[in-house]
C-alpha cells in the first residue's frame, strides 16, 4: 500500500468515479483504476461496488475511507515539516502569555496564524508577567506576551518589546449586582462592591499598580478575596461575591453571568506587549507577532 493508491481512492469516494477522479487529477481514467486495482489486490478484498452507479463502497471500502484521509494528511505535514527541517526553517513555536490574554486574543491569533502556517507547532505556557524575563532571556521561550500598566517603562534591556494593544481597565460586576442595569458607573460606585483582586504573587506589578492608583483617586476598597487567576477571580464575581477589574479586551466570549461596564471617571489602561530575545533565530516568532497585531487590530 502507498500514499499515491490512497489518494486515487479517496479521489474516487469523493468524486464518485474514476473517470471524473482521473479528470480532477489530470490522468488517464486506465491509470487511476491500476492503482485502485493494485490497493484491493494488497487488501485481498474489495472497496468498491461496480455494479451500482455512481459506485458505492463495500465494507472493505468504508473502513478504509474512514481511515485514509487522516493517514494522507499526517504524511503531507511531514513532507511540509521535513523540507522546512532541511531548509533550516523552525516548525516549533513557544508561548508563553498571561492568562487574561487566553479569552480571546491567544486563541484567534494562532487560529488565524495557522491558517496559512499550518507545518507550525505551537506549544503554549501561561506565565505572570514578573516570571517571563527569564525565561525568553534564556531561549526557553520565543515568545512572551505580558500585560504591562505602564507604556514604554520598566523594559529589560536585553530584550525587545512590541506594543501590540492599548487595553482600558473596566469594572466586571455580578449580572445579578444593582449596577449592573447602568451603562455606565463612577469609581465610587464601583468601590461600595467587596473587591477581588488577582493575581496574588508577591511579585505581581499589575495588583501593585492598582492599589497605586485607587489611591490616587482617593479611594481604598475593601478587599474580600485575594487569588491568583482571572478565571478564579471572574468566577467569584459571577456567584456574587465581588467585583474586579478586567482588560477591556477580555469582554468578548467571556462569562454569562457577569456584567462588563466602563468606569466613567477612573482612566486606567494597560499595555499588551509581545517580548522577544533578538538573539533567537526561530523564522516564526516575527510573522506570529505580526499575526497578532493583525488580529487586535481588526
Amino acid at each position: 500500500m502507498n500514499i499515491k493508491q490512497l489518494k486515487y481512492f479517496c479521489k474516487v469516494v469523493e468524486v464518485g468515479s474514476v473517470s471524473m477522479a482521473a479528470s480532477e487529477l489530470s490522468l488517464a481514467a486506465p491509470a487511476v483504476s491500476m492503482q485502485i486495482s493494485s490497493l484491493e489486490k494488497e487488501l485481498d478484498g474489495i472497496l468498491f461496488d461496480r455494479s451500482s452507479r455512481p459506485m458505492g463502497l463495500t465494507k472493505l471500502g468504508e473502513f478504509v475511507y474512514q481511515r485514509a484521509p487522516e493517514i494522507i494528511y499526517n504524511l503531507d505535514k511531514l513532507e511540509r515539516d521535513a523540507h522546512f527541517y532541511i531548509n533550516s526553517k523552525s516548525t516549533a513555536l513557544s508561548i508563553c502569555f498571561v492568562r487574561s490574554l487566553m479569552f480571546n486574543i491567544i486563541p484567534e491569533t494562532i487560529k488565524h496564524h495557522l491558517e496559512s502556517n499550518n507545518h507550525l507547532e505551537v506549544t503554549l505556557k501561561e506565565v505572570l508577567t514578573e516570571y517571563q524575563h527569564e525565561l525568553l532571556l534564556e531561549q526557553s521561550i520565543d515568545i512572551g506576551f505580558s500585560r504591562l500598566m505602564q507604556r514604554d517603562k520598566n523594559f529589560i534591556n536585553e530584550l525587545n518589546y512590541e506594543l501590540i494593544l492599548v487595553d482600558p481597565l473596566i469594572a466586571a460586576i455580578p449580572r445579578n449586582h444593582y449596577l449592573s442595569r447602568k451603562k455606565f458607573i463612577t469609581l465610587r460606585d464601583f468601590c461600595n462592591s467587596p473587591f477581588i483582586i488577582y493575581p496574588s504573587d508577591p511579585k505581581s506589578e499589575y495588583s501593585k499598580f492598582i492599589f497605586s492608583k485607587f489611591e490616587e483617586y482617593g479611594i481604598k476598597p475593601a478587599i474580600s478575596h485575594r487569588v491568583v487567576e482571572i478565571h478564579t477571580a471572574l468566577a467569584l464575581v459571577g456567584a456574587g461575591l465581588g467585583v474586579t477589574l478586567v482588560g477591556g479586551s477580555t469582554i468578548k466570549n467571556n462569562r454569562q453571568d457577569v456584567v462588563f461596564l466602563p468606569i466613567e471617571d477612573f482612566n486606567c489602561l494597560s499595555y499588551i506587549y509581545a517580548l522577544y530575545n533578538p538573539r533567537n533565530s526561530n523564522p516564526n516568532l516575527v510573522p506570529f507577532i505580526n499575526s497578532m497585531k493583525t488580529i487586535t487590530s481588526q
